[in-house]
């Protein structure tokens, strides 16, 4: 009876407390006050510092081309395809020779070509070879005592050369065309240079397909 009694007592404590608990956060909740009439005008606010200058260009100086150029150096000219303006003059007053068509065929150039026989007491010579008119695509072979040395040798407009050992005695160089390109016969400008660097002789070959122009050099 007692311990029911008890229990009584503490259920009814722990009611109340809850009762005023709930209370006072009502209280709580409802003390905050909003001021609906207050000023939320930004008005009074102001941003301190410079002012925009809306006339900044205003003091700048305006920067446009002169219409007079003369005291700057240089003129105005207008540009014509028509008038001469300087670019329709070549630098060469002479068309190179390797530009230019080879010669008018001739039935001489049908014939072998033999250039004369030389003394030489060195061991080697240097002959050097390039196509001095219309580059077409000429091609020769070079044969030493009719040994071939150079099967094909395509000429062009720069020197190039070979040297060639000499035996004791007599050594026949022989250039041998093996077509005509495209324009005229097989053509060339050839020297011939000792050991020493000495010119021994210069010439051309003008040569139909299958012709040949020959030399010969005598080792002392």
């Amino acid at each position: 009876m007692l311990l029911i009694s008890k229990k009584i007592v503490f259920f009814s404590i722990s009611l109340l407390f809850s009762i005023w608990i709930s209370h006072a956060q009502i209280e709580k909740s409802t003390s905050l006050r909003i001021d609906a009439e207050s000023n939320l005008n930004t008005d009074k606010y102001s941003i301190s510092g410079a002012t925009l200058n809306s006339n900044l260009n205003a003091d700048l100086p305006s920067i446009s081309e002169p219409a007079d150029l003369s005291k700057y150096g240089r003129q105005p000219k207008a540009f014509s395809m028509i008038d001469d303006n300087g670019l329709l003059q070549p630098h060469a007053k002479d068309t190179p020779k390797w530009f230019e068509k080879d010669k008018a065929f001739e039935e001489k150039f049908k014939s072998d070509q033999y250039f004369g026989d030389f003394k030489s007491g060195g061991s080697v010579v240097k002959l050097i070879y390039r196509d001095h008119q219309f580059v077409d695509g000429d091609i020769v072979r070079i044969s030493v005592n009719d040994e071939v040395i150079l099967s094909k040798v395509f000429l062009s407009s720069q020197f190039q050369g070979i040297e060639i050992d000499l035996i004791k005695g007599f050594n026949k160089i022989d250039i041998t065309a093996l077509n005509q390109g495209d324009s005229g016969p097989n053509t060339a400008a050839f020297q011939l240079y000792d050991e020493y660097g000495n010119l021994m002789t210069s010439n051309e070959w003008n040569l139909a397909t299958g012709v040949k122009a020959s030399m010969i050099v005598v080792k002392e």
